[in-house]
């Protein structure tokens, strides 16, 4: 599906299309000036790789929802409603509502909205009821976690940005995530330990949960969504689980980190990662919130760092993520160097390492409470005139 002059799907607008919506209005809200230059150029980046996805092959996604997301960006809010009778016929009337959602924080104020929220919003809602009713019965939804790498050029791309472009490749590709039971239902995508933007990796994790399966296998659903991903970014595993497992991210051990030294600081950042190495503790003080305020937080670095090794002109590192958490690595980096982490790139995180999952090895705890939540469901509801014996009195006990 082409992408024409079209907003692409996702909400994101480029940096132009936030200040002039419409031809001789000019939009003066706050936000579009208190907005630096530099997030507007990546949110124009990411515009541009949501709008590639989309012109790169048509798109698989059910048709009413397509149209429905066709008629949003091009404000045809009139051709959005007229698409309502066939979501709900399908159920992806929460689906719709998300995509409005979504795309009202992307849009100018005073569009005529309401007549398109008062028709969809109830039918979404009778739709989230039916799902959370029937949530621990349905037995179609099939958990995946994706293995991916984000080299150049999708370096400046953070956890934020991928997640929304994993959620629209998987979604032009027909493969619908499941939605949350919050409040406002969105679509389960979660992104393995955060890398943030400006940073490489060639191990990274994403989970989704599909609501029900694919009809093709991993490669074919692999070489797809690879196709429409922008340059850099690659899935490289696809892997089915358990409803049971353990997310990736409580099982995250060690991160492998590669930085590739400039000549020039070769024997600076020699003395300064010997000298963090050899030390007990390593004060750094960082921005951060104390008391709901923010103020310099004094953190000891020395514990989130296990080791720091050169080959050559590479330094390797090794981060126990129990201690490392959400820390950014290029930060932690320049601290260590005692440089402005702004100068520094280069860094990669060659790979994480997980620990087993205790769920898997235990699966027979779960799979026998799941399968009998549902036989129960069954006989109860079906009406059923079966005798159950009761082991301690024999007398019969009737149901139905």
């Amino acid at each position: 599906m082409g992408c024409g002059n079209r907003i692409p799907r996702g909400g994101c607008l480029s940096a132009a299309s936030r200040f002039i919506h419409y031809p001789g209005r000019v939009s003066t809200s706050p936000r579009s000036f208190a907005i630096p230059p530099a997030v507007l150029e990546r949110e124009a980046r990411l515009a541009a790789a949501l709008a590639g996805m989309e012109a790169t092959s048509p798109s698989l996604e059910p048709v009413p929802l397509r149209e429905f997301g066709d008629a949003l960006e091009v404000k045809d809010f009139p051709a959005a409603e007229a698409q309502c009778a066939a979501l709900e016929a399908g159920g992806w009337a929460e689906d719709a509502l998300a995509l409005l959602r979504e795309s009202r924080r992307s849009l100018p104020p005073g569009l005529p909205l309401e007549a398109l929220v008062k028709r969809l919003g109830p039918l979404a809602e009778k739709a989230q009821a039916r799902r959370t009713a029937s949530w621990q019965l349905d037995t179609r939804r099939v958990p995946v976690r994706i293995a991916y790498a984000k080299l150049t050029p999708a370096l400046d791309f953070d956890s934020g940005d991928l997640q929304r472009i994993f959620l629209r490749a998987l979604r032009l590709e027909g493969l619908l995530p499941a939605l949350d039971l919050g409040r406002h239902p969105r679509p389960i995508l979660q992104m393995g330990p955060p890398l943030p933007a400006g940073v490489g990796g060639r191990e990274e994790w994403a989970e989704t949960v599909l609501r029900q399966a694919a009809n093709r296998g991993p490669d074919p659903l692999m070489s797809g969504i690879n196709r429409r991903l922008p340059e850099g970014l690659r899935i490289h595993r696809w892997i089915e689980q358990p409803a049971y497992a353990t997310p990736v991210s409580e099982l995250a051990e060690v991160s492998a980190w590669s930085w590739t030294c400039p000549e020039p600081l070769l024997p600076s950042a020699r003395v300064h990662t010997e000298r963090f190495m050899a030390s007990a503790t390593f004060a750094w003080d960082r921005p951060g919130k104390v008391g709901g305020q923010k103020l310099e937080k004094h953190v000891d670095l020395r514990p989130m760092v296990a080791s720091m090794d050169w080959e050559g002109p590479v330094l390797r590192i090794r981060t126990p993520m129990d201690a490392f958490g959400a820390t950014n690595p290029l930060k932690m980096l320049g601290a260590v160097l005692g440089i402005d982490p702004a100068t520094l790139s280069g860094l990669v995180r060659e790979s994480i390492s997980l620990r087993p999952d205790p769920r898997l090895a235990q699966g027979e705890r779960f799979e026998p409470k799941l399968r009998n939540l549902y036989e129960d469901a069954v006989l109860l509801s079906g009406g059923s005139n079966i005798t159950l014996v009761d082991d301690e009195d024999d007398e019969p006990l009737r149901l139905g």
